[in-house]
């Protein structure tokens, strides 16, 4: 009988060891491991966010919380600010080490930060403006460079943010079977249309001569500003508008050579 019960003691006695929770300040432990650091959890039930917020914790499957009783990543930080001292002790290595972010509920990720802010096209072909001061919508050929925070419609020539924020734009034209002195206008227009978001105009020098195969060159205009995208999904169009009937070039061609001419930029900043 004595037997029997030592055994049924010693059984016990290795469960409760096995399973229990150490707590250091708390006799309440939510964790394998926690530390109630200004001793003000209750004695029963989960702590407060208030309380967790002086808390420390390690899980039974090596999570760590600082701040928070459950914790739900290898190192979960509650509230506040990490420091890292002397830091700059160790310079990275530009193009090859990656960009650290946090997305939006706070966990830390890497991205290829290069990738994900540049969008260029280039005219797709050249476009002929029949009647003076008429506004047409640039189309450009499908993106030399883009990203997740752009998407460009080829057909209608709109491009929707996927993404709110600040944006730069730079936009360049070449017009030409124009006189001396006509009105040259680039634009950025929001869709449904409305005022400019963005507008520069640009007066001819000189005339700009007939086209040939062997020379297409033109009156070069360029335009640069910044736009506020206010929510995603977001749509503006790129436009030129001249005060007589033109060609906006896609390409020039010259004795120095030729290539593209009439282009957009958009950089995220």
């Amino acid at each position: 009988m004595t037997k029997k019960l030592l055994t049924v003691v010693k059984v016990f006695a290795f469960s409760t060891l096995y399973f229990a929770q150490v707590g250091i300040n708390t006799s309440n432990p939510q964790t394998a491991f926690h530390i109630d650091g200004a001793k003000d959890n209750s004695t029963s039930g989960a702590p407060s966010v208030l309380q967790q917020a002086n808390d420390f914790a390690v899980t039974n499957t090596a999570q760590v919380g600082i701040g928070t009783t459950t914790p739900t990543e290898k190192l979960d930080v509650g509230s506040g600010n990490v420091r890292v001292r002397n830091i700059n002790s160790n310079i990275g290595v530009g193009g090859t080490d990656r960009v650290v972010v946090a997305d939006a509920t706070g966990i830390l990720k890497t991205i290829d930060f290069t990738a994900y802010s540049l969008f260029h096209a280039r005219l797709a072909a050249d476009q002929n403006i029949s009647s003076a001061a008429s506004i047409v919508t640039l189309m450009f050929a499908s993106p030399v460079a883009t990203s997740p925070f752009y998407s460009y419609n080829t057909s209608s020539g709109v491009l929707t943010f996927s993404q709110a924020g600040n944006y730069l734009v730079t936009l360049q034209a070449s017009f030409t079977n124009i006189s001396a002195g006509a009105q040259l206008l680039l634009g950025i227009r929001p869709v449904p249309d409305s005022n400019y978001l963005g507008r520069g105009s640009h007066y001819a020098g000189a005339a700009t001569p007939t086209l040939t195969t062997t020379t297409r060159i033109g009156e070069l205009m360029n335009y640069t500003t910044v736009i506020v995208v206010p929510t995603a999904g977001y749509q503006i169009r790129f436009t030129a508008a001249p005060n007589q009937s033109c060609t906006i070039l896609s390409t020039e061609m010259g004795p120095t050579g030729n290539g593209n001419v009439t282009n957009v930029t958009v950089q995220k900043i």
